[in-house]
């Protein structure tokens, strides 16, 4: 059987073709603009809950770019290659997104990185209090938080290698709901029909 000429543009077009690369970028732009509008509405606004909209952000790109991917295998797309897909775009967005971070808080705006060390502080003592920690305890934690840079670039690193494993579980979630596998008796079916 002779493969007609739109199943071989197909094959090329989900060969060549990267969704998560792709959407990874577009995901990790979004996330840098995200960034950029909690660090001009100032350090409270940067620690608040509005900067879990990132995460939306990448669950969002990331169904779309296995929805794409889909519609380019013909609306069947394999468990390993919707994880596969889906968990490079959360990798190269957290990726661009801590590089953006790194550069904001090292080389662009410092005071801006202890404005939030300040507030982390703060916050931590609150709940601690809260919790009835004891005096002692409390000052030892603040004396530790006040001695460490919590933006270099290894500590940066480390948060991003632990979120891509916190994201590995979201990818394989995703990827399953997404999935959806091609049945065995439609390749026999295309195998006996001549074109």
């Amino acid at each position: 059987m002779i493969p007609s000429n739109s199943s071989k543009s197909s094959f090329m077009e989900n060969k060549n073709s990267n969704p998560g690369l792709t959407y990874g970028l577009i995901a990790g732009l979004l996330m840098i603009l995200l960034t950029l509008g909690l660090y001009l509405g100032g350090a409270e606004s940067f620690l608040s809950p509005v900067s879990y909209l990132g995460y939306v952000i990448l669950i969002v790109v990331a169904v779309m770019a296995g929805r794409k991917q889909k519609q380019v295998n013909g609306g069947f797309l394999p468990f390993s290659q919707a994880l596969k897909i889906v968990f490079s775009v959360f990798v190269v967005a957290m990726l661009l997104q801590t590089l953006f971070t790194y550069l904001l808080f090292n080389f662009i705006d410092t005071d801006f990185a202890a404005a939030l060390n300040q507030i982390s502080m703060e916050k931590a003592e609150e709940m601690m209090r809260k919790f009835g920690v004891p005096e002692a305890d409390i000052e030892k934690a603040l004396e530790q938080s006040r001695n460490q840079n919590n933006y270099s670039l290894g500590k940066m690193l480390l948060g991003f290698f632990i979120s891509c494993i916190f994201s590995f579980i979201f990818a394989l979630i995703i990827a399953a709901i997404i999935k959806k596998k091609q049945p065995e008796f439609d390749n026999l079916d295309n195998s006996f029909n001549p074109q």
